[in-house]
């Protein structure tokens, strides 16, 4: 399974890019700090060395990389052909999640071998291989903010998180500039990553012309609300393109504590990663679900999965449906956002693309 992030309810507000340490601290107001434990540095700086977008080298996954996305063990889908893709059908441009866990500074540089070789292996392996059925796939390294920011919250938390989404601002122009050539797109991250995606959005897509090469976005993982955009929504069912699937992943009946303080007033946007509809209270059939991916990335028998939107739009899952399944169920299942639903996820992506060229009378390269 994927190490990622324990959401909050916390809102970090990024600034946007050249970033500056002092404007980021005299712009952002103090927020009260939680515990935690250990000592970090009060400053952010210094910073990590920049990425260089001109260089491969700074890409987790890029269709030049010699290292193509598979397919895990026992899938349906071939290899992807992520190399000397002569007509991708679109682009995806992947943001990974945090694996910073460990270490004083508040970013991760992106010439830390032993953190690039984890991005590689977990979430770029397990992850943004699930969009690669769909066209070439585009995952930057990018200074990542430490985990620790979700729990802090204070002024230095949100310079380390505007630092690593400069980053990401930065790569998505490059590839607009450099590669994209007018192909559809789709947006896809988990935690962190769907926290700078959801950003990304906002400044590039929400209510503008690139809005129209939108196919959609999966961005698991991170709270979002119906007021973070003015003109993007929720994906309604399978085909809907130009819209948002999110969701969080919790055990059935399960409340995390930051949401249980507004339980009255709060409704997340959310996605169900295997009906693909916005419908609350309706559980998945188990023949639906086409399978997950595990840690070994092998698949999993199909019919492992089903739950429901909640009320306030949290997915309730079930005790998967296994031998032993109580033994592995949690009331936290953050960690598997993506995993679970890979093949489900896998499947729709490639649905999504054929209604988008449906949509706009564009002849499918073959």
């Amino acid at each position: 399974m994927i190490l990622s992030i324990q959401t909050s309810a916390l809102c970090l507000i990024l600034l946007a890019p050249p970033f500056s340490n002092t404007n980021c601290l005299d712009t952002i107001p103090e927020i009260p700090q939680n515990e935690w434990i250990g000592e970090f540095p009060r400053d952010i700086e210094p910073l990590p060395i920049a990425p260089s977008y001109e260089s491969i080298e700074d890409w987790a996954a890029h269709p030049l990389k010699s290292e193509p996305l598979y397919a895990p063990k026992g899938s349906w889908f071939s290899r992807t052909k992520s190399l000397e893709q002569e007509k991708p059908l679109v682009d995806v441009f992947f943001i990974h999640p945090t694996m910073y866990m460990q270490g004083d500074p508040w970013n991760a540089g992106v010439r830390d071998d032993r953190m690039n070789e984890q991005v590689d292996k977990w979430p770029i392996k397990h992850q943004a291989s699930a969009f690669a059925a769909a066209g070439r796939v585009f995952a930057p390294r990018y200074r990542q903010a430490h985990i620790r920011i979700f729990d802090l919250g204070d002024s230095l938390s949100h310079c380390a998180a505007a630092l690593a989404y400069s980053d990401v601002k930065r790569a998505f122009q490059h590839y607009l500039e450099h590669w994209n050539d007018g192909r559809p797109i789709i947006i896809a991250g988990h935690s962190q990553g769907s926290y700078h995606g959801r950003t990304l959005l906002q400044e590039f897509f929400d209510g503008t012309v690139l809005q129209e090469q939108l196919v959609a976005a999966y961005l698991p993982g991170m709270d979002m609300a119906a007021s973070d955009f003015d003109q993007i929504l929720s994906c309604e069912w399978p085909e809907s393109t130009g819209c948002l699937c999110t969701w969080m992943t919790y055990a059935k009946g399960y409340t995390p504590g930051w949401m249980a303080l507004h339980a009255d007033t709060i409704r997340l946007l959310s996605t169900h990663p295997i009906t693909w509809s916005t419908d609350t209270g309706k559980a998945n059939k188990r023949r639906d679900h086409l399978g997950a991916v595990k840690s070994s990335f092998v698949k999993s028998k199909r019919g492992l999965i089903t739950g429901e939107l909640s009320p306030q739009g949290l997915l309730w899952i079930d005790e998967p449906h296994m031998v032993a399944g109580e033994l592995l169920h949690r009331d936290n299942w953050h960690v598997g956002d993506i995993n679970l639903f890979w093949y489900n996820i896998a499947n729709n992506v490639q649905v999504r693309v054929a209604q988008w060229y449906a949509e706009h009378g564009t002849e499918r390269p073959h």
